[in-house]
């Protein structure tokens, strides 16, 4: 069953340290391209561009929300809170950046081997990967959803040792 500290549970073991770095800079990233796709009117035009050319239904529309959605869920991703949701939420776009854009850039007629080391420098794919981390390990090291699970923990012990 999936309870509330499970879903937010994370592990706080010095030996998270790269994976604090890693979370901080994979939030970051989408973060500030989000709010450059929101708030910069040249990136926005490009956006949905991109979104068009790629065939995405209502490129206009679909360019607000996902430039919505990296901002924020980068933001809280940073932050550490929501963690999953919020890595989930960026996988999600990467995957369709990847399968939409991303891997037509990859040239015709390569070998296996060849093909797939072009997949893996996508940036892309790269960012799945990072996500994957934190849609399993939650926030890790020093995040928001660490404490409050902490603070949930604290105030049921209390509420239930009272009553």
């Amino acid at each position: 069953m999936l309870t509330l500290k499970r879903f937010m549970q994370t592990s706080d073991t010095p030996a998270m340290l790269p994976a604090l770095i890693a979370r901080l800079v994979l939030g970051i990233f989408f973060f500030t391209t989000g709010f450059n796709k929101l708030f910069v009117p040249e990136n926005q035009q490009l956006m949905v561009d991109t979104l068009h050319d790629a065939g995405i239904p209502f490129p206009a529309m679909m360019s607000v929300v996902v430039a919505f959605l990296e901002c924020s869920m980068g933001m809280l991703l940073a932050l550490g809170l929501f963690s999953r949701l919020s890595a989930l939420t960026l996988f999600i776009i990467s995957g369709v950046a990847l399968v939409t854009i991303g891997i037509y850039t990859i040239p015709q007629g390569l070998t296996l081997i060849a093909w797939l080391s072009w997949l893996f420098y996508l940036p892309e794919t790269l960012y799945m990967v990072l996500s994957l981390l934190f849609i399993i390990w939650g926030g890790t090291l020093y995040s928001l959803d660490s404490w409050l699970v902490k603070r949930w923990q604290s105030m049921r012990q209390i509420v239930f040792v009272e009553g």
